[in-house]
């Protein structure tokens, strides 16, 4: 038995449904549609009906994760069934990309949220205020297993993210403290490493951070973004399951011939940027393709870059995606090899990659150490953030080695050492998935 169809709207035009048929996911463009408005790049515009056993991965891409996916569910659950399908209804008008989902004969128009943004990032409050006016209600479609506009403050595991027409607005959990602030200077160095950043406001208490949206440009329609994890066909679940090598490949696929080079560029700065960082979460779902109509694809710009590792119950980790069938951070040899095998990268052009980033670590670690001053609840954060950029920078290098010396950045500025802190269970798994497998 078929569901309720599902309208299916890009860029302001109808052009397609969806519905489920018993165990399948069917996607059917109009007649006529322009081949601009495809849905997906694994999707181009044709007669016939695009058929999957699950939701297909672009519309799954923005579905709410975990915490939320829990919160939406048990609010509409006594009054409705609340499956992926009900829960891209619910969320699909207000995501990021061009894509809108919404209910069969709706509009797609959604009202801004009522959310003053200037007035919440002066607040020395911020990060409650942030979260009172989340408890709100409102249901965005941006993924990710942390809870997003219905958070409350009942689970300290979770961070709340908002969005709205201009800015994704976020804050950390309370067992992850000055996650903002971490990303914030994590994403300093990505600018200053010549990637493109959007532009980030950071509130008086560092517990709120505003990214601008880099799909909306000012000058021009909404830009199509499309995640790795989509264009591999894999649900957000499976993010982890990549390789780099995999990456290389689908951006070899999907980015335009004219933007292939800039991109594989820009890709390896970024991968390298993840390296140097301790970023261990940089999944499938953390790179992704933008591209706008009558446009080829791109690579988009940085976001959700973090220093995971200086969270003592995560400072164990390794990189989330495999190179050469390993995770390891001082790869500095593989990662040329990579460059040359996998981007087409020269030599040269590799190093000055590495040079970027070591150049754009040591430019901003100060900063580092100015926000453990003026926040001291930042200190011990900001201790284990310069460790890890010290080892990450060394382990970039060509001829790195896995080493455990750490402290002389810290020491340097400042820094004494810190406390060993026993490693917790981690957050972002889920304990009632296969193998408690991440789902972040």
């Amino acid at each position: 038995m078929a569901s309720q169809p599902l309208d299916v709207w890009v860029v302001g035009e109808r052009v397609g449904t969806l519905v489920q048929e018993g165990q399948r996911f069917v996607f059917t463009y109009l007649p006529s549609v322009s081949l601009d408005r495809l849905v997906s790049l694994t999707m181009p515009v044709r007669a016939a009906s695009y058929v999957w056993p699950q939701l297909h991965p672009i519309f799954q891409m923005n579905l709410p994760e975990g915490y939320q996916k829990d919160v939406l569910r048990a609010r509409f659950g006594p009054v409705a069934t609340v499956d992926d399908l009900s829960l891209l209804a619910l969320t699909g008008r207000r995501t990021i990309g061009r894509v809108q989902v919404v209910p069969l004969g709706a509009s797609p128009e959604s009202p801004e949220p009522a959310l003053d943004l200037a007035a919440l990032l002066a607040s020395p409050e911020a990060k409650r205020q942030f979260l009172e006016y989340l408890a709100q209600g409102l249901a965005e479609g941006v993924s990710g297993v942390h809870p997003k506009s219905l958070a409350t403050t009942r689970d300290r595991h979770d961070k709340a993210i908002l969005i709205t027409d201009d800015w994704v607005v976020k804050t950390g959990p309370s067992d992850l403290p000055g996650l903002a602030l971490n990303e914030s200077l994590c994403l300093d160095v990505a600018r200053a490493a010549g990637l493109e950043v959007p532009e980030t406001r950071l509130s008086v208490d560092a517990n709120v951070i505003a990214v601008r949206r880099f799909d909306r440009p000012p000058d021009g329609s909404p830009l199509a973004v499309e995640d790795f994890c989509a264009l591999e066909g894999l649900a957000p679940a499976e993010k982890y399951r990549g390789s780099l090598e995999g990456l290389a490949k689908l951006l070899r696929t999907y980015a335009g011939a004219e933007q292939l080079a800039g991109s594989r560029e820009r890709f390896y700065r970024l991968m390298l940027l993840n390296y140097a960082l301790g970023n261990a979460d940089a999944h499938l779902k953390n790179y992704a393709l933008v591209y706008g109509s009558g446009e080829v694809a791109r690579l988009a710009p940085v976001y959700d870059v973090l220093c995971v590792t200086a969270y003592p119950e995560f400072r164990q980790d390794l990189p989330a995606l495999t190179l050469y069938g390993k995770r390891a951070w001082a790869s500095g040899k593989f990662l040329a090899r990579y460059a040359a095998q996998w981007l087409s990268l020269p030599a040269k052009s590799a190093m000055e990659a590495v040079e970027a980033v070591s150049t754009a670590v040591a430019a901003v670690a100060p900063r580092v150490a100015e926000a453990a001053d003026r926040h001291p609840w930042f200190r011990e954060i900001g201790k284990r953030m310069l460790d890890a950029w010290e080892a990450g920078v060394s382990g970039i290098r060509p001829e790195a080695k896995a080493s455990a010396t750490r402290g002389k950045l810290r020491e340097s500025l400042g820094l004494s050492d810190t406390a060993r802190v026993p490693k917790r269970r981690k957050p972002y798994e889920d304990p009632g998935g296969g193998s408690s497998r991440k789902v972040r």
